[in-house]
């Protein structure tokens, strides 16, 4: 578990990044229903998250005892505007590296609520013994993520096409990204 963090927008707003805790839940899951009403690069749509209340307490709990995962969240007056979830690989050969998933609410776009997640990710990720690479998979569109990616030091390393089907006609690419913390 990581101590939370304070960080300040570019509002001049102080937000809060901690670990997300099972008593979370509840607020978790009403955070993600609503990200998936307003941000467009997501694979996961509504129809099909069943998460239960008990199934995201569980899940919390799990990423809360591997010393290989972490979950955060983001906080502005005490409301959820930022998630992030990494978990490493199960297996002995893969367990050194693992990915991350990461939404924003709407109105905290591009205000460096993304950026303070990833650092503490990424701190975490520098002293955890276990954890040599972090990855992401960003739809190839997402300008303003992979420019943060960058930033933050991603690096490319691949292009997956048509990986995300949107319908008969519509597909999107997914870009492949890498941060090595040794």
């Amino acid at each position: 578990m990581i101590q939370p963090k304070q960080f300040v927008n570019k509002q001049g707003e102080s937000i809060t990044i901690r670990t997300a805790l099972p008593e979370d839940a509840k607020w978790i899951i009403e955070y993600t229903k609503s990200i998936f009403n307003e941000a467009p690069y997501l694979i996961t749509t509504l129809d099909e998250f069943h998460i239960t209340h008990e199934q995201q307490e569980q899940f919390l709990k799990t990423i809360l005892d591997d010393e290989g995962k972490l979950a955060l969240l983001a906080e502005y007056q005490g409301n959820i505007i930022g998630f992030l979830d990494f978990h490493n690989g199960s297996k002995l050969r893969n367990k050194h590296q693992g990915s991350f998933g990461m939404s924003i609410a709407k109105a905290y776009r591009n205000q460096g609520v993304g950026k303070s997640l990833l650092k503490v990710l990424l701190d975490w990720a520098e002293e955890n013994p276990l954890i040599e690479k972090v990855c992401l998979e960003v739809f190839a569109e997402n300008e303003n993520a992979i420019a943060l990616y960058k930033r933050t030091g991603f690096v490319e390393e691949g292009r997956s096409r048509k990986a995300v089907k949107i319908n008969e006609e519509q597909y999107h690419d997914l870009i492949l990204m890498a941060y090595f913390t040794k």
